[in-house]
Protein backbone atom coordinates (compact mmCIF):
# COMPACT_ATOMS: atom_id res chain seq x y z
CA UNK A 1 0.00 0.00 0.00
CA UNK A 2 1.61 3.67 -0.96
CA UNK A 3 2.21 5.59 1.68
CA UNK A 4 0.78 9.18 1.99
CA UNK A 5 2.67 11.60 -0.16
CA UNK A 6 2.89 14.12 2.41
CA UNK A 7 4.24 11.51 5.01
CA UNK A 8 6.55 10.73 2.11
CA UNK A 9 8.41 14.26 1.86
CA UNK A 10 8.12 14.72 5.58
CA UNK A 11 6.08 18.18 5.34
CA UNK A 12 2.79 19.05 6.80
CA UNK A 13 -0.74 19.44 4.59
CA UNK A 14 -0.79 22.76 4.11
CA UNK A 15 2.96 23.05 2.96
CA UNK A 16 3.47 25.62 0.70
CA UNK A 17 5.51 24.97 -3.11
CA UNK A 18 8.90 25.40 -1.59
CA UNK A 19 8.73 23.64 1.72
CA UNK A 20 7.64 21.10 -1.14
CA UNK A 21 10.74 21.41 -3.27
CA UNK A 22 12.99 21.87 -0.39
CA UNK A 23 11.91 18.65 1.31
CA UNK A 24 12.15 17.08 -2.44
CA UNK A 25 15.73 18.31 -2.89
CA UNK A 26 16.57 16.93 0.64
CA UNK A 27 15.62 13.23 -0.08
CA UNK A 28 16.57 13.16 -3.57
CA UNK A 29 20.33 13.82 -2.45
CA UNK A 30 20.14 11.45 -0.07
CA UNK A 31 18.47 8.36 -1.86
CA UNK A 32 19.90 9.39 -5.67
CA UNK A 33 21.21 5.69 -6.69
CA UNK A 34 24.20 7.26 -7.51
CA UNK A 35 24.52 8.69 -3.80
CA UNK A 36 23.04 5.87 -2.19
CA UNK A 37 24.00 3.04 -3.63
CA UNK A 38 24.80 1.08 -0.07
CA UNK A 39 21.33 2.04 1.06
CA UNK A 40 18.96 -1.42 0.33
CA UNK A 41 15.95 0.39 -0.21
CA UNK A 42 17.21 3.76 -1.32
CA UNK A 43 16.42 3.50 -5.11
CA UNK A 44 12.93 3.13 -4.30
CA UNK A 45 12.76 5.52 -2.02
CA UNK A 46 14.21 7.87 -4.45
CA UNK A 47 11.26 6.95 -6.57
CA UNK A 48 8.74 7.53 -3.81
CA UNK A 49 9.97 10.49 -2.94
CA UNK A 50 9.99 11.88 -6.79
CA UNK A 51 6.25 10.09 -7.20
CA UNK A 52 5.12 12.57 -4.28
CA UNK A 53 6.81 15.51 -5.48
CA UNK A 54 5.42 15.46 -8.96
CA UNK A 55 1.61 15.32 -7.77
CA UNK A 56 2.14 17.92 -4.94
CA UNK A 57 4.27 20.55 -6.66
CA UNK A 58 0.80 20.31 -9.26
CA UNK A 59 -1.39 22.42 -7.97
CA UNK A 60 -3.87 20.58 -10.18
CA UNK A 61 -2.64 16.94 -9.01
CA UNK A 62 -2.48 18.24 -5.70
CA UNK A 63 -6.31 18.89 -5.55
CA UNK A 64 -7.38 15.89 -6.68
CA UNK A 65 -5.19 13.85 -4.14
CA UNK A 66 -6.10 16.17 -1.51
CA UNK A 67 -9.91 14.96 -2.86
CA UNK A 68 -9.72 11.74 -3.58
CA UNK A 69 -6.11 10.16 -1.98
CA UNK A 70 -4.41 8.00 -4.21
CA UNK A 71 -7.40 6.29 -6.50
CA UNK A 72 -8.03 9.37 -7.43
CA UNK A 73 -5.10 9.93 -9.51
CA UNK A 74 -5.31 6.45 -11.10
CA UNK A 75 -1.57 6.10 -11.17
CA UNK A 76 -1.46 2.18 -10.74
CA UNK A 77 2.27 1.38 -9.65
CA UNK A 78 3.68 4.90 -9.79
CA UNK A 79 5.88 7.01 -11.82
CA UNK A 80 5.66 9.68 -13.84
CA UNK A 81 3.34 10.19 -16.70
CA UNK A 82 4.49 10.74 -19.96
CA UNK A 83 4.48 14.00 -21.89
CA UNK A 84 6.01 14.90 -25.36
CA UNK A 85 8.29 18.03 -26.26
CA UNK A 86 7.44 19.45 -29.59
CA UNK A 87 9.85 19.78 -32.77
CA UNK A 88 12.34 17.69 -30.50
CA UNK A 89 10.39 14.00 -29.91
CA UNK A 90 9.73 12.14 -26.36
CA UNK A 91 10.77 13.94 -23.77
CA UNK A 92 9.30 12.27 -19.79
CA UNK A 93 8.11 14.11 -16.78
CA UNK A 94 10.79 12.91 -15.34
CA UNK A 95 13.58 14.71 -16.98
CA UNK A 96 11.18 18.07 -17.04
CA UNK A 97 11.28 17.63 -12.98
CA UNK A 98 15.04 17.11 -11.94
CA UNK A 99 15.47 19.79 -15.30
CA UNK A 100 13.73 22.13 -12.88
CA UNK A 101 15.51 21.08 -10.10
CA UNK A 102 18.62 20.17 -10.33
CA UNK A 103 19.92 20.92 -13.99
CA UNK A 104 18.97 19.16 -17.69
CA UNK A 105 21.55 16.73 -17.26
CA UNK A 106 20.76 15.53 -14.29
CA UNK A 107 17.16 15.36 -15.04
CA UNK A 108 17.60 13.74 -18.54
CA UNK A 109 18.86 10.50 -17.54
CA UNK A 110 15.43 9.25 -15.60
CA UNK A 111 12.24 8.70 -17.24
CA UNK A 112 8.64 7.90 -15.86
CA UNK A 113 5.69 5.32 -16.94
CA UNK A 114 2.73 6.03 -18.27
CA UNK A 115 -0.27 7.31 -16.52
CA UNK A 116 -2.97 4.25 -16.34
CA UNK A 117 -6.71 5.83 -16.70
CA UNK A 118 -9.75 4.47 -16.44
CA UNK A 119 -11.45 2.85 -12.78
CA UNK A 120 -9.18 1.19 -10.54
CA UNK A 121 -8.19 -2.21 -10.15
CA UNK A 122 -8.99 -4.06 -6.97
CA UNK A 123 -6.21 -4.00 -4.21
CA UNK A 124 -3.79 -6.93 -3.49
CA UNK A 125 -4.52 -7.56 0.36
CA UNK A 126 -2.17 -9.82 2.59
CA UNK A 127 -3.18 -11.43 6.11
CA UNK A 128 -1.71 -14.31 8.01
CA UNK A 129 -3.12 -17.47 9.10
CA UNK A 130 -1.38 -19.76 11.84
CA UNK A 131 -1.56 -23.29 11.03
CA UNK A 132 -0.57 -26.25 13.21
CA UNK A 133 2.38 -28.92 11.92
CA UNK A 134 0.00 -31.11 11.26
CA UNK A 135 -1.88 -29.13 9.09
CA UNK A 136 1.02 -27.62 7.05
CA UNK A 137 2.21 -31.13 6.87
CA UNK A 138 -0.49 -32.62 5.45
CA UNK A 139 -2.59 -29.86 4.13
CA UNK A 140 -6.03 -27.79 5.04
CA UNK A 141 -8.99 -25.68 4.06
CA UNK A 142 -9.24 -22.77 6.10
CA UNK A 143 -11.61 -20.35 6.25
CA UNK A 144 -10.77 -16.69 6.65
CA UNK A 145 -12.33 -13.68 7.44
CA UNK A 146 -11.03 -10.07 6.32
CA UNK A 147 -12.36 -6.93 5.33
CA UNK A 148 -12.17 -5.71 1.83
CA UNK A 149 -13.61 -3.57 -0.46
CA UNK A 150 -16.48 -5.86 -2.08
CA UNK A 151 -18.60 -5.16 -4.99
CA UNK A 152 -21.41 -2.93 -4.48
CA UNK A 153 -25.05 -4.64 -3.75
CA UNK A 154 -27.10 -1.85 -4.79
CA UNK A 155 -25.61 -1.37 -7.91
CA UNK A 156 -23.74 -5.27 -8.74
CA UNK A 157 -20.83 -2.62 -9.28
CA UNK A 158 -22.04 -0.37 -11.88
CA UNK A 159 -21.77 3.07 -9.92
CA UNK A 160 -25.29 3.70 -10.49
CA UNK A 161 -28.84 2.08 -9.92
CA UNK A 162 -29.86 4.02 -13.55
CA UNK A 163 -27.18 3.05 -16.78
CA UNK A 164 -28.76 5.64 -18.67
CA UNK A 165 -27.48 8.47 -16.23
CA UNK A 166 -24.12 7.18 -17.17
CA UNK A 167 -22.34 10.00 -19.78
CA UNK A 168 -19.19 10.68 -21.58
CA UNK A 169 -17.37 13.19 -19.62
CA UNK A 170 -17.54 17.06 -21.41
CA UNK A 171 -14.01 17.79 -19.59
CA UNK A 172 -11.98 15.57 -21.35
CA UNK A 173 -14.05 13.80 -24.14
CA UNK A 174 -14.12 10.86 -23.01
CA UNK A 175 -10.18 9.91 -23.31
CA UNK A 176 -9.87 9.96 -18.98
CA UNK A 177 -7.05 12.20 -19.91
CA UNK A 178 -6.69 16.24 -20.28
CA UNK A 179 -3.29 18.28 -21.71
CA UNK A 180 -1.66 20.44 -19.68
CA UNK A 181 0.44 22.76 -21.93
CA UNK A 182 3.44 25.14 -20.61
CA UNK A 183 6.10 27.13 -22.23
CA UNK A 184 9.46 27.34 -21.61
CA UNK A 185 12.90 28.96 -23.78
CA UNK A 186 13.39 25.55 -24.45
CA UNK A 187 9.96 25.07 -26.47
CA UNK A 188 6.10 24.02 -25.51
CA UNK A 189 5.84 20.98 -23.16
CA UNK A 190 2.73 19.08 -23.34
CA UNK A 191 2.07 16.59 -20.72
CA UNK A 192 -1.00 14.41 -20.11
CA UNK A 193 -2.62 14.21 -16.70
CA UNK A 194 -5.49 12.52 -15.08
CA UNK A 195 -8.75 14.73 -15.93
CA UNK A 196 -10.22 15.55 -12.85
CA UNK A 197 -14.04 16.13 -13.55
CA UNK A 198 -14.21 12.47 -14.59
CA UNK A 199 -11.00 11.05 -12.15
CA UNK A 200 -9.43 9.80 -14.99
CA UNK A 201 -12.42 7.48 -16.15
CA UNK A 202 -13.66 8.97 -19.27
CA UNK A 203 -16.96 8.75 -17.96
CA UNK A 204 -19.03 10.95 -15.20
CA UNK A 205 -22.34 8.98 -13.66
CA UNK A 206 -25.44 11.87 -13.21
CA UNK A 207 -27.34 9.87 -10.57
CA UNK A 208 -24.52 7.95 -8.44
CA UNK A 209 -25.43 4.97 -6.33
CA UNK A 210 -26.44 6.42 -2.77
CA UNK A 211 -24.87 3.20 -1.09
CA UNK A 212 -21.20 3.42 -2.65
CA UNK A 213 -21.03 7.22 -4.44
CA UNK A 214 -20.51 5.44 -7.43
CA UNK A 215 -17.22 3.55 -6.71
CA UNK A 216 -19.30 0.22 -7.09
CA UNK A 217 -17.62 -0.93 -4.31
CA UNK A 218 -18.11 -1.01 -0.06
CA UNK A 219 -15.79 -2.29 2.34
CA UNK A 220 -17.65 -4.83 3.80
CA UNK A 221 -16.52 -8.23 5.80
CA UNK A 222 -15.46 -10.96 3.38
CA UNK A 223 -14.90 -14.83 3.69
CA UNK A 224 -12.66 -16.54 1.45
CA UNK A 225 -11.83 -20.62 1.73
CA UNK A 226 -7.93 -20.97 1.30
CA UNK A 227 -6.79 -24.66 0.50
CA UNK A 228 -3.66 -24.95 2.18
CA UNK A 229 -1.16 -27.52 0.37
CA UNK A 230 0.49 -30.36 1.87
CA UNK A 231 3.93 -29.38 2.89
CA UNK A 232 4.21 -25.55 3.27
CA UNK A 233 6.64 -24.43 5.53
CA UNK A 234 6.51 -21.48 7.72
CA UNK A 235 6.96 -17.87 5.91
CA UNK A 236 5.85 -18.94 3.09
CA UNK A 237 3.02 -17.31 1.16
CA UNK A 238 -0.40 -18.26 -1.10
CA UNK A 239 -1.42 -16.50 -3.80
CA UNK A 240 -5.21 -16.42 -4.57
CA UNK A 241 -6.37 -14.67 -7.72
CA UNK A 242 -8.94 -12.57 -7.98
CA UNK A 243 -9.77 -12.79 -3.34
CA UNK A 244 -8.35 -8.85 -3.06
CA UNK A 245 -10.15 -6.20 -2.79
CA UNK A 246 -13.16 -5.44 -6.03
CA UNK A 247 -12.31 -3.29 -8.26
CA UNK A 248 -14.14 -0.21 -9.24
CA UNK A 249 -17.06 -0.57 -11.48
CA UNK A 250 -16.71 -4.05 -12.40
CA UNK A 251 -12.91 -3.94 -13.11
CA UNK A 252 -10.34 -6.94 -12.27
CA UNK A 253 -10.02 -7.62 -8.39
CA UNK A 254 -6.88 -7.78 -6.55
CA UNK A 255 -5.42 -10.78 -5.71
CA UNK A 256 -5.42 -12.17 -1.60
CA UNK A 257 -1.77 -13.02 -0.42
CA UNK A 258 -2.11 -15.13 2.89
CA UNK A 259 1.01 -15.43 4.65
CA UNK A 260 1.88 -18.98 6.36
CA UNK A 261 2.56 -19.09 10.25
CA UNK A 262 3.51 -22.57 11.49
CA UNK A 263 3.11 -22.54 15.90
CA UNK A 264 5.50 -24.29 17.29
CA UNK A 265 4.91 -28.06 17.92
CA UNK A 266 5.62 -29.70 21.42
CA UNK A 267 6.92 -32.89 20.70
CA UNK A 268 8.38 -32.33 16.72
CA UNK A 269 11.00 -29.93 15.32
CA UNK A 270 10.74 -29.46 11.39
CA UNK A 271 14.19 -29.11 9.70
CA UNK A 272 12.90 -28.87 5.73
CA UNK A 273 10.86 -31.73 5.44
CA UNK A 274 12.48 -33.95 8.10
CA UNK A 275 11.08 -34.05 11.72
CA UNK A 276 12.90 -34.39 14.41
CA UNK A 277 12.09 -35.35 18.04
CA UNK A 278 13.61 -37.39 20.82
CA UNK A 279 13.52 -40.39 23.24
CA UNK A 280 14.43 -41.22 26.64
CA UNK A 281 15.74 -44.86 27.41
CA UNK A 282 16.56 -46.25 30.82
CA UNK A 283 20.50 -46.67 30.72
CA UNK A 284 19.03 -50.68 31.09
CA UNK A 285 17.15 -50.34 28.11
CA UNK A 286 19.99 -48.95 26.15
CA UNK A 287 21.83 -51.47 27.35
CA UNK A 288 20.23 -54.68 26.44
CA UNK A 289 17.39 -53.04 23.70
CA UNK A 290 13.88 -52.09 24.20
CA UNK A 291 11.00 -51.55 21.81
CA UNK A 292 8.99 -48.47 22.62
CA UNK A 293 6.07 -46.55 21.64
CA UNK A 294 7.38 -43.66 19.56
CA UNK A 295 4.81 -40.68 17.94
CA UNK A 296 4.68 -39.49 14.53
CA UNK A 297 3.02 -37.29 12.30
CA UNK A 298 0.75 -40.28 11.95
CA UNK A 299 0.30 -41.78 15.01
CA UNK A 300 2.45 -43.69 17.48
CA UNK A 301 4.41 -46.35 16.18
CA UNK A 302 6.68 -48.95 17.64
CA UNK A 303 10.38 -48.64 17.37
CA UNK A 304 12.66 -51.16 18.10
CA UNK A 305 15.93 -49.74 19.83
CA UNK A 306 19.18 -52.47 19.73
CA UNK A 307 20.95 -53.28 22.57
CA UNK A 308 23.94 -51.52 23.11
CA UNK A 309 22.36 -48.12 21.92
CA UNK A 310 24.35 -45.00 22.95
CA UNK A 311 23.58 -41.54 23.95
CA UNK A 312 22.78 -39.11 20.92
CA UNK A 313 22.18 -42.06 18.37
CA UNK A 314 19.90 -41.36 16.23
CA UNK A 315 16.91 -43.56 15.04
CA UNK A 316 15.31 -42.42 11.46
CA UNK A 317 11.81 -43.47 10.63
CA UNK A 318 11.88 -43.29 6.75
CA UNK A 319 9.18 -41.22 5.38
CA UNK A 320 7.51 -39.90 8.46
CA UNK A 321 8.41 -36.78 7.89
CA UNK A 322 6.32 -33.72 5.80
CA UNK A 323 5.39 -34.60 2.55
CA UNK A 324 7.21 -32.73 -0.20
CA UNK A 325 5.49 -29.49 -1.28
CA UNK A 326 4.02 -29.75 -4.62
CA UNK A 327 5.76 -33.11 -5.36
CA UNK A 328 6.05 -36.64 -4.46
CA UNK A 329 7.35 -38.40 -1.40
CA UNK A 330 8.31 -37.45 2.62
CA UNK A 331 10.49 -36.52 4.57
CA UNK A 332 11.50 -38.48 7.33
CA UNK A 333 11.86 -38.42 11.00
CA UNK A 334 15.05 -38.51 13.15
CA UNK A 335 14.34 -39.96 17.20
CA UNK A 336 17.36 -38.78 19.26
CA UNK A 337 17.98 -41.03 21.97
CA UNK A 338 18.58 -39.40 25.27
CA UNK A 339 19.64 -42.15 28.22
CA UNK A 340 18.45 -41.38 31.71
CA UNK A 341 20.25 -42.01 34.86
CA UNK A 342 18.43 -42.98 38.02
CA UNK A 343 18.37 -40.85 40.75
CA UNK A 344 18.42 -41.08 44.38
CA UNK A 345 20.18 -44.45 44.54
CA UNK A 346 19.66 -46.70 48.01
CA UNK A 347 23.16 -48.23 49.04
CA UNK A 348 22.08 -52.19 47.52
CA UNK A 349 21.54 -50.66 44.39
CA UNK A 350 24.84 -48.81 44.32
CA UNK A 351 26.95 -51.67 45.42
CA UNK A 352 25.20 -53.88 42.79
CA UNK A 353 26.39 -51.14 39.94
CA UNK A 354 29.66 -50.84 41.97
CA UNK A 355 29.85 -54.40 41.02
CA UNK A 356 28.53 -54.70 37.48
CA UNK A 357 30.94 -51.71 37.00
CA UNK A 358 34.02 -53.58 37.99
CA UNK A 359 32.87 -56.88 36.44
CA UNK A 360 32.18 -55.21 32.87
CA UNK A 361 35.42 -53.71 32.74
CA UNK A 362 36.65 -50.50 30.59
CA UNK A 363 36.38 -52.05 27.28
CA UNK A 364 32.86 -52.38 26.96
CA UNK A 365 32.72 -48.68 27.07
CA UNK A 366 34.89 -48.43 23.77
CA UNK A 367 33.57 -46.20 21.10
CA UNK A 368 32.42 -48.35 18.03
CA UNK A 369 33.49 -47.28 14.70
CA UNK A 370 30.17 -45.75 13.48
CA UNK A 371 29.80 -43.38 16.20
CA UNK A 372 27.51 -40.72 16.69
CA UNK A 373 28.60 -37.76 14.85
CA UNK A 374 28.58 -40.73 11.82
CA UNK A 375 25.33 -41.28 12.27
CA UNK A 376 24.14 -37.39 12.06
CA UNK A 377 26.09 -36.89 9.32
CA UNK A 378 24.65 -39.94 7.53
CA UNK A 379 20.97 -38.34 8.32
CA UNK A 380 21.66 -34.60 7.57
CA UNK A 381 23.37 -35.59 4.31
CA UNK A 382 21.41 -37.91 2.89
Amino acid sequence: MKRDYYEVLGIPRDADIQQIKKAYRKLARQYHPDVACDTPDGEERFKEATEAYEVLSDAQRREVYDAYGHDGLRRGGGGGGAGGFEGFGEFTDFGDLFGNLFGGAFGQAFGGGQQQRGPARGDDLAIEVELTLEEAAFGVEKEITFTAQTVCGACEGLGTTDASSIKSCPECGGRGQVRMVRRTILGQFVQMGPCPNCMATGQVIEKPCPECRAAGRRPAERKVTVKIPAGIDNGQRIRVTGKGGAGERGTRAGDLYVHVHVAPHELFERHGDDILTSVDLTMVQAALGATLTIPTLDGDEEVEFAASTQPGEVKVLRSKGVPHLNGHGRGDQAVTVRVVVPRDLGENHRRMLEEFDEAVGADHYAERPEGVLHKLRNFFGG
